[in-house]
Formats: structure tokens, sequence, C-alpha cells
């Protein structure tokens, strides 16, 4: 039966809409201030219809108590808090909250995490969101993710998860196990790329003691620590030939055998792989293995790179905003026009794990509570559309705004990459310490900001 859910806000009007977003996900959506949600809730619970999930707004920001006061009066309600991106996964880590909505609402995300059941979990499921458990976009890819990760959730399915680098996939992997009915059980991420071709069949299996020289005793593999919960391999394209048949082993039998054993050993355990390359094409090329691809492709994903999807990089500067102020101990609340500009002109071809490495560099530089556009490390011409130029301005005038904003670049790039030693500069871009000296200080930069301990 759909929930019956309490909207604990300071307006009726988001009732409304969360309402409106949730249809028929919803038997009923009730609003309350804070003031009269305690006897919203009381007098459901002695009616017999309780609430099943309370929707708390986060201004202002809610404590421990009232979260859960609200969840114990209600019944074992679950609390959610609806907050913005950057700031609610910690808050409700804070306050104890079930979990967290983010604005901008959509249908999606709150039937995600309001509407939709938990499978074999008893109503008042108290587990708290997990910083990897938010995906933040906007648009139709975000709604078909979002429904797809709750069509597979539930099920012990395989998922191939394919995108390019710095697209989310672990994110998605993990969202999908923390969804899921072995959210409590362990998840192991093992980067198929990173480790050595002639250590990773031990990482993965294990071994006993004197299968090898240096085998003193007997080691427990990755396969065998994600017991009952997921198994995350990642680059699953750079698996070795050797390597694949045992994974296909494990795949239809839950079998394995360690390295120098004789016998073999069960697992339970949900397998998802995510990669960057085009399986089909390495099946073709005979270097990945056409039964494992079918036994791994049972459910994909794709996720699209940022370059399409342009409209989410105002939301994710917000986020990552939010999550480096407090690390790097500064009151930065806000991104210039100008700035944000230039994050949205950019083509990202690292994606967001690049978009992430700049905010937190121009975090690192910025003097002031704002993002200017002096803090960003990020070159004049994109892909997208090439240099930005306005024709109806004389030549040399953007000629020049031209040079200057790669000179900025540069110079910004140089400084933070040698610590703002400008010997050290001069001679990584081959020039005159006179002449390097001169342009920083035209540019108006500040070596002592990129001065590191």
């Amino acid at each position: 039966m759909p929930p019956r859910v309490l909207v604990v806000d300071k307006t009726s009007s988001t009732r409304d809409t969360i309402s409106e977003l949730l249809g028929d996900h919803a038997s009923e959506v009730v609003w309350s201030t804070r003031e009269g949600a305690f006897a919203q809730l009381r007098n459901a619970l002695a009616a017999g219809l309780p609430f099943d999930v309370v929707l708390l707004d986060c201004e202002p920001v809610p404590t421990p108590t009232l979260v859960r006061d609200l969840g114990s009066i209600g019944g074992s309600a679950r609390v959610v808090l609806v907050a913005t991106a950057g700031e609610g996964i910690a808050l409700a880590n804070r306050c104890g909250a079930a979990d967290v909505v983010t604005r901008p609402l959509s249908t999606p995300e709150l039937v995600f995490r309001v509407a939709r059941p938990s499978p074999n979990l008893e109503r008042g499921d108290k587990r708290r969101p997990r910083k990897s458990d938010v995906l933040i976009g906007s648009g139709s890819w975000i709604k078909e993710l979002y429904d797809r990760i709750a069509m597979v959730a539930a099920t012990d399915v395989t998922v191939a998860i394919f995108g390019e680098s710095g697209t989310g996939k672990e994110l998605v992997a993990r969202t999908i196990h923390n969804s899921s009915p072995r959210h409590d059980a362990p998840f192991v991420v093992v980067n198929c790329a990173a480790i050595p071709e002639a250590l990773l069949e031990d990482e993965l299996f294990g071994h006993v003691r004197g299968a090898f020289t240096d085998a003193t005793r007997d080691r427990e593999g990755l396969l065998a620590a994600a017991h009952t919960g997921t198994l995350f391999l990642d680059e699953i394209g750079e698996l070795p030939m050797a390597l694949q048949a045992k994974l296909l082993r494990v795949l239809q039998s839950q079998e394995f055998r360690r390295i120098g054993d004789d016998t073999d050993r069960r697992v339970d355990v949900r397998i998802i792989t995510a990669t960057n390359r085009d399986l089909d094409q390495l099946v073709a090329r005979g270097s990945f293995r056409q039964d494992l691809y079918y036994r791994i492709n049972v459910f994909p994903m794709h996720l699209p790179p940022l370059r399409e999807r342009p409209e989410d990089i105002g939301l994710l500067v917000h986020h990552f905003v939010q999550k480096y102020r407090a690390r790097l101990g500064k009151v930065i609340d806000a991104v210039s026009p100008t700035a944000l500009a230039r994050f949205a002109a950019y083509e990202f071809p690292g994606n967001v794990r690049e978009l992430e490495n700049k905010i937190h560099q121009a975090m690192v530089i910025a003097q002031g509570p704002m993002i200017e556009d002096a803090d960003v490390a990020l070159p004049p011409v994109t892909a997208r559309g090439g240099m930005r130029v306005d024709v109806a301005r004389p030549f040399r005038e953007v000629k020049q705004e031209a040079i200057d904003q790669f000179e900025r670049s540069y110079l910004t790039e140089l400084l933070d990459l040698h610590r703002g030693n400008l010997a050290q500069a001069a001679r990584a871009a081959g020039m005159d310490r006179k002449n390097l000296w001169a342009l920083v200080e035209r540019h108006g930069l500040d070596r002592e900001r990129f001065k590191k301990p």
C-alpha cells in the first residue's frame, strides 16, 4: 500500500507540490507546521492510520531531538529531510534522519526515497543515508536512472554500468547496493585496472598456505570478503582472460577456488560491473569473453558524460562548494556569475570528477566569500563551442581579452603547481624570471595564495 506522508514545512503550498509529484505513489499527503506536527502524528496513530514518512524541511536546521521525536511519536515513521544537494547528507547524518531528498524536487527521487517500499525491511527502518547514496542531476536522464535503480535494487540481478571515466559509475553501484536487501552487508570495490595482473587473482580469490613461496598462511580474497554483500568490479574490461573464466564460474555457480586449494567454496554475492570501454569491440577483437559479456550484461545502465547534461553543472558546483568549505576552513558560499559561466562553458573531458577537482582547486585559491573568475583554472577554449567570440566588438579588443584569459589561466595553474615558487615556475615555463614576475604582477595574482604547507 502506498505510504501516508506528513509534510512538515512553513508553507502549505509545499504539500501541494509534493502531492502532485508523488501522485498515486502516496495514499495521502498531509501538511503541518513543526509546532503542530506532534499533534498530527499522535492523532493519526490513535486513529490507527499512522504516517509512514515524515518529510521535514531543513529550514530552520532540525536538531537530533526533533528528528528522533518525530519518528517515535509517529509510531516509527521514517523521517526524511528536504534539503539542498550540498548540505542534505551531512545534515541527515548529524541529526539521525532516515534519508534525504534534494531540491529541486523531482518525482523520480521522491518516489525512490519516500514512496518506494524497502524490500525485506520492516516499516521504521532507520538506516542512515551515506554520502555516496545521493545522485545529483536534473532532466530526463536522472529520472530514467532512478527508475532503473528502483527496478533492479530489490533483485540480485547482475548489473553492468557503462560510462566515461568520472561520470559516477561507482556512485550508482553504491546506490544500488545501499537500496537493496544487502545494504547492511559489505560493499567491496575491486579496480581491475589498478591491480597488477600477477596479483589480481590472489586479491580476488585468495590463497591457501603453501600455494607459493610467500604464502605462509591462508588468505581470504575480496570475493570472500563480499560474502552476503556486493562485489563491484570496476574497469571490468581490463580483467585478464584467465580470470575472466574464473569470474564466469562464480556467476554461473556461485563457487570459486582459492589459489592452491583443492576444494571449491560457495559464496553468496551480488556482482556489479563497470567499464568505460566498448565491450562489444573487445569481444570482437577476442580480448573479452563473449559468454562472460552475456553474463554481466543482464541489466545494462548507461551514464551520460557531463558535456551532454550541462544543466547539471550549477547543481554540482553548489554541491562541491558545500562539501569542501568545511574541510578547507573557508567561508565560501557562492560562485560569481562569470566564474559559473566559465564552468558552464567548459566541456570537462574528465566529467564530474574533473569538475570536483576544479572546484576544490578554486576554493583553495579563493580569498573571499565567493569563487571569482580569476580563481577558476580552466582554458578559454572548449570543444563544445570553441572560443567564445563577440564579432560585434573590435578585433584587437577581443584578441587581447582572449590572450589575457589564457595568460591568467596558465599562470594560475603554473603557480599552483609550483606552490608559488617563482624560480621553479619560470624554469618550467621556459621564461625569464623577471618577465614572469611582471606577468604575474600585471594580472594581479598574489603568490602567497598558492603557497601550501
